[in-house]
């Protein structure tokens, strides 16, 4: 098995007898309205991949792991005259993605539930699903020619990685995001204390999943993946030298393995877009001599915004007040009818303002206790949400060029929140699209309702909390305790304190936890209790 890097979350998996291209994304408008570009540069790659799956003699498939337009590159895909390949997607309740691949014409596709297999000669592929909100997305596990590689990309399957080892046996090769992909802190507006500080502690737990997903699946080598994206447009250039952010480099995150896993870290590679690793001997070929450093990073950016500049000058950037006044319109109608489908608008305690930069005196104050979106003259509410963007960004949601979650990973908004907590129902609302939120809302009461109790231990107290993540479902009988006191959820890190009550202080959920008493039936194993991050 060959796998050949094709840049951010990319790759080409060659067996003795089939061919997996995974989550292209090539073309040279980048993603979310341009606002994200490949880091490293990786366009040339385009005619390779087109001819490998165009013409390769192998059975070809074409994964895509979820919609977000750094996985999916509809673009590079129209670009493709040949289309006699499988698509192989998640079978998500959202089923946009796969109504567009049945209108792309390949030769078929496979939408699969979570950890179906799909078979070629020699070997097969599996997907692991998770679907909660607005949180959809796949892991990839290709097994072949007796190796193996399991490519988690941006899905949180963290709490699922001790059965999906013991089932599949030992990886080779493994990877996993270890940089952000959300627009906190990076869009509010914090002091420049309070985002390095927010952004410190994001990188740190995010470096921290890397490191016990990798004490968990003790594979060979970990590829370095799915890391930053890059920001050419002249407004967003400043993030990428940015002192501290949540966008760090693979050198960043290997120094914390190092230090962190010691003897057992794993052979650690930083591919640039077209090396290859052979996953049966370990070679792994530098196909490009010109290498990203931290020595060369700067300039190696200001090189590539300037290849990039048309992108940007071809961007509108002003409309007449007509236009802004339809928008603004259209921006409420849009609000309501979210409200109207959101049947959990009762949990969202404070309002959200939403503003247009060119009509600053006229704020949309949406009230979710009232279900009502009025126009307002100033912010007067103390505890609230608020976001502010351009006009002409919101135009482009509410023409569909843009779903919300792309506008929002665009980060060309501000936002601000009193008091500082995140609101996952808020959350929500934002991003989703008004068609999905009446599933999204079914889909937080069903998982409300697991009622299952599972027993934690700090190694001084034994607790009995609810068992999965009032978040998105986590099994936290895969979770970990900090500081003697915390239960660690695998998937976000969301901290629960068990001497308060299983709550956590970020958001105000909990797990409910309870003391268990020497009387108590302690018949379960209780949570293991790992070393502290």
């Amino acid at each position: 098995m060959q796998i050949t890097f094709l840049g951010h979350a990319g790759f080409l998996i060659e067996t003795q007898h089939a061919l997996v291209v995974a989550d292209p994304w090539l073309t040279p408008l980048g993603a979310f309205d341009s606002a994200w570009m490949q880091f490293p540069r990786n366009h040339e790659l385009a005619p390779v991949v087109r001819e490998k799956l165009e013409n390769s003699p192998k059975e070809r498939f074409l994964y895509i792991s979820h919609e977000h337009k750094d996985h999916f590159d509809p673009d590079f895909l129209w670009s493709l005259m040949k289309r006699d390949f499988t698509v192989v997607l998640g079978r998500f309740r959202r089923t946009a993605l796969h109504e567009t691949f049945l209108a792309y014409g390949p030769r078929r596709v496979i939408t699969c539930e979570d950890q179906q297999e799909v078979a070629f000669r020699g070997g097969y592929l599996k997907l692991y699903l998770t679907d909660s909100g607005t949180n959809r997305d796949s892991a990839l596990l290709v097994q072949a020619d007796g190796r193996s590689f399991l490519n988690l990309n941006d899905c949180k399957v963290h709490d699922r990685l001790p059965k999906l080892v013991a089932e599949e046996g030992p990886i080779d090769i493994f990877t996993a995001q270890f940089s952000g992909a959300i627009w906190h802190p990076t869009c509010y507006d914090y002091s420049r204390e309070e985002y390095t500080e927010h952004s410190r502690q994001k990188r740190a737990s995010k470096f921290e999943a890397v490191a016990r997903a990798i004490e968990t699946v003790q594979p060979r080598t970990y590829l370095a993946s799915a890391g930053p994206a890059c920001f050419l447009d002249p407004s967003l250039f400043h993030l990428n030298l940015e002192p501290v952010n949540i966008f760090p480099r693979a050198p960043e995150l290997f120094s914390y393995l190092k230090s962190r896993l010691g003897s057992k870290a794993p052979r650690l590679l930083e591919p640039m877009p077209g090396d290859v690793i052979d996953a049966e001997t370990g070679d792994f070929s530098w196909q490009v001599p010109e290498r990203v450093t931290d020595e060369n990073v700067a300039e190696y950016l200001r090189t590539y915004a300037e290849m990039q500049a048309r992108v940007f000058r071809e961007r509108p950037r002003n409309i007449l007040l007509e236009e802004v006044d339809r928008i603004h319109l259209r921006l409420r109608e849009e609000l309501q009818n979210k409200l109207d489908a959101f049947s959990l608008s009762d949990r969202v305690t404070m309002p959200l303002y939403l503003g247009l930069t060119e009509l600053p005196t006229q704020l949309l104050r949406v009230d979710f206790r009232t279900r009502r979106v009025e126009v307002v003259g100033e912010v007067r509410d103390l505890n609230r949400y608020m976001l502010l963007a351009n006009a002409v960004d919101i135009g482009r949601v509410l023409e569909r060029k843009l779903n919300w979650e792309d506008f929002l990973l665009s980060f060309r908004f501000r936002a601000s929140r009193a008091p500082d907590v995140y609101d996952a129902t808020l959350h929500n609302f934002l991003a989703a699209e008004v068609e999905d939120l009446r599933a999204m809302c079914d889909t937080t009461l069903a998982a409300e309702a697991r009622k299952e109790r599972t027993v934690v231990s700090t190694g001084t107290q034994r607790y009995t909390v609810n068992r999965f993540c009032p978040h998105q479902g986590a099994d936290l009988k895969e979770g970990w305790i900090e500081e003697g006191r915390y239960l660690v959820c695998p998937r976000h890190r969301w901290r629960f304190d068990l001497e308060a009550g299983g709550v956590c202080a970020t958001n105000g959920c909990s797990v409910k936890a309870e003391p268990q008493t020497k009387q108590e039936d302690k018949r379960e194993a209780p949570a293991e209790q790992r070393p502290q991050a």
